[in-house]
Formats: structure tokens, C-alpha cells, sequence
């Protein structure tokens, strides 16, 4: 009797071991499967956010630039809309704009055609347009000077985190464009060329 009765719980034993085992097993396999779906949901996470920059990217923003406009007595500067797509370089991209013209016929680009936008850079709220040398093909006078800087300026301080303008030509610091302004120090925004319809008829 009594080896029976130990057969009996020896049989009992196994197939409570068997029993376990097959439970532990499959919380194994359970928690190999948890951690297989974490591994996938991070992947997708991160999946997500770089389409969401590749989206914020392709985002279409809308621009101000500054051209010229001649009336009877005065030349004065007109700000132009233009829809752009937006990156990184929309300093880089909004001067090349500028660069291409007004799509207005009744306003005029100063800026050279030839000119390169080689790269712009912003330290410490200024920024630093850097021009290919055509810059230098500029045919005017102190005022045109005038207003080609100002047109540069005031498109760029348009922008958040630019305060003022420091142009460069070639990566080189400049004292002057075209001999007649000093720009050995900082450009400001410029208002007073800016065209009002406030302005009297005198200005105009």
C-alpha cells in the first residue's frame, strides 16, 4: 500500500511540475511578446515624429519682402507677400526671393540677378546674410544703396529671433556696398522708406 501510495504522489509531482512548467513558459512567451510590442510601438513612435518635421517642412508660410516703388517725387520701399515653402533656410530662401524680383510689374527689385544668397547665419538676435561678389554689380546711388540695405534688413528682421542685419560679401565683413553707406556696424529696421499712404503729397 504505501508503494503505491508513493507512486501516486510521485505521478502527482510530475504533473504538477509539467504543469508549471507549461505556465511558466508561457508567461515567458507572454512577456517576450509584450516587450516585442513595446519595441514596435517605439519604433512607430519615432516614425511618427519624423514625418511630422518632414510635414512641418513642406508647410507653405507666407513672407514678407521689400521692393522698390518710384512714384512722381520719391522712391520708396513696398512690402510684397509671397508664399514659400518652409525649411530651415527660410532666411536663406526669403533673400533669394528678393533676389528673383516683385511679381508686382509696379514695384523693382534692386538687387543684381547674378547675386548669390551663399548662406545666412543668426548669433546673438543679429543676422549674417552672406552674398556672392555680384552684390557688388549694384548701380546706384546713396539713396538706392539706401534702399537696397534697408529692403535686405527689413525683410530678414521680419523674422523671429533677427533684431539686425550684418551683411557679408564672400564670408567678409564689408565697410560699405556701393561707397556712399557705413556698414561697419549692425543694420537696423528702416521706416523711413517705407511707403505710407499717411505720407504727405510732398513726400510722395
Amino acid at each position: 500500500m504505501e508503494k503505491r501510495a508513493f507512486i501516486k504522489l510521485a505521478v502527482l509531482f510530475l504533473v504538477l511540475v509539467l504543469i508549471l512548467s507549461f505556465f511558466l513558459s508561457g508567461c515567458s512567451r507572454q512577456n517576450n511578446e509584450i516587450r516585442d510590442l513595446k519595441e514596435k510601438n517605439r519604433t512607430l513612435e519615432k516614425r511618427v515624429r519624423e514625418l511630422k518635421e518632414q510635414l512641418k517642412d513642406r508647410e507653405k508660410r507666407t513672407i514678407t519682402l521689400y521692393f522698390v516703388k518710384t512714384t512722381p517725387k520719391n522712391f520708396w520701399l513696398v512690402p510684397e507677400l509671397r508664399e514659400i515653402t518652409y525649411c530651415s533656410d527660410v532666411l536663406k530662401i526669403a533673400l533669394e526671393e528678393l533676389i528673383k524680383g516683385p511679381a508686382s510689374k509696379s514695384l523693382t527689385g534692386l538687387i543684381p540677378e547674378e547675386t548669390k544668397v551663399l548662406d545666412v547665419k543668426v548669433k546673438n538676435w543679429i543676422a549674417y546674410p552672406n552674398f556672392s561678389k555680384e552684390i557688388y554689380n549694384i548701380n546706384v546711388g546713396s539713396a538706392g544703396e539706401a534702399l537696397v540695405l534697408a529692403s535686405i534688413a527689413n525683410t530678414l528682421i521680419k523674422f523671429p529671433g533677427v533684431e539686425k542685419v550684418r551683411i557679408l560679401v564672400e564670408g567678409e565683413e564689408i565697410e560699405t556696398l556701393a561707397g556712399h553707406v557705413d556698414l561697419t556696424e549692425p543694420l537696423g529696421r528702416n521706416e523711413h522708406v517705407l511707403f505710407l499712404d499717411s505720407a504727405s503729397d510732398s513726400e510722395k
